[in-house]
């Protein structure tokens, strides 16, 4: 169901959790457009780039999206009689506020970015709207009971409850979550298995959150931080992943960005990405030298500018420290 409101109005999507195949076939009927083989290209009228659906197996479907808005909308799911977990995978830049609230819980942000993994169910009601200029791209996931039973390992009908009766969990993106993001954004449609590409890594990233959420027992996932930390902690990951700069940014400036004392930022960081600072900024700025490599639009020396080393050879045995092969080895590690 969906309904296609007045251009003074912002669009609005009513819709029930089901697969993601059917959920861009409906979209795509709202903003009056085609799917081809279940992808859709945004009009202008409403966006700019893309949203793709797929059902990679039975119980398991994902959407991947990466747009800017031109129009306001206003997302509207329902509930299910029929039990499936979404997980969503999200970065959103917006210029003016959002609005979010999955079933009593409602999701904010003071910033103009926002960046976390969140798990839902059909049983819960979905509202979030959205304005003009935001920039949304991720990866959502949608499992059913029966592939939970299936692939994960004693599995019981007591845990099945637990996830069912979870409205709404919030989670950090982590650093490996976040490599398999930009591995399946970034993915090209002409490599040689593009649906296999981006199935493995969808699997990947499923397994990874469930691995996560069981290891660390999902009843008390929800309270791991209060809010405010989780925006002071976003904060501060964002600081470090702008920019790249010869100097490290010191603890302090980066606690005073979050308004905590260092210690507690060192503590609460750790728990939440599974590493300290220092550790966290140099892996994603040496998986950043990876990319760029990989571009191969660059020269090494001047990735090594770009990411903020003034000494070639610096960079060359941090990469190395991190990959096992120096840079200029690359392509034949390749």
């Amino acid at each position: 169901m969906n309904a296609l409101n007045t251009a003074t109005k912002p669009l609005i999507f009513k819709y029930q959790q089901e697969d993601y195949e059917k959920w861009v076939n409906d979209f795509s009927r709202l903003i009056e457009t085609n799917t081809v083989a279940t992808n859709i290209k945004y009009p202008e009228h409403f966006g700019e780039e893309y949203a793709k659906g797929k059902i990679i197996e039975p119980g398991l479907s994902y959407r991947i999206v990466d747009y800017t808005l031109n129009a306001d909308i206003e997302y509207q799911s329902y509930t299910s009689k029929h039990f499936t977990l979404s997980i969503y995978f999200y970065e959103i830049n917006f210029n003016d506020a959002a609005y979010c609230k999955i079933g009593e819980t409602i999701i904010e942000s003071n910033d103009t970015f926002y960046s976390a993994a969140i798990m839902t169910n059909s049983f819960t009601e979905q509202n979030l709207k959205l304005k003009k200029g935001t920039h949304i791209k991720g990866v959502s996931v949608q499992i059913d009971a029966e592939w939970l039973q299936k692939n994960i390992s004693d599995f019981s009908a007591e845990k099945l409850e637990m996830f069912r009766q979870k409205d709404c969990v919030t989670d950090f993106i982590t650093a490996k979550n976040r490599k398999i993001l930009l591995d399946i954004l970034n993915s090209k449609p002409d490599t040689a298995l593009p649906h296999l590409f981006i199935k493995s890594r969808v699997l990947r990233l499923t397994e990874q959150f469930l691995t996560n959420l069981c290891n660390r027992n999902i009843n008390g996932l929800q309270e791991f931080s209060n809010p405010k930390d989780f925006q002071a902690l976003m904060k501060v990951e964002q600081l470090l992943l702008s920019t790249y700069t010869p100097n490290f940014p010191s603890i302090e400036s980066l606690a005073k960005a979050a308004y905590m004392s260092e210690s507690k930022l060192k503590k609460l960081f750790k728990a939440a990405y599974g590493m300290a600072i220092y550790q966290y900024y140099q892996k994603n700025r040496m998986h950043n030298a990876k990319e760029l490599l990989c571009n191969g639009k660059y020269s090494i020396s001047e990735i090594g500018v770009m990411l903020g080393y003034k000494n070639l050879s610096n960079f060359s045995v941090a990469f190395k420290k991190e990959f096992g092969y120096l840079p200029s080895e690359f392509q034949q590690v390749l």
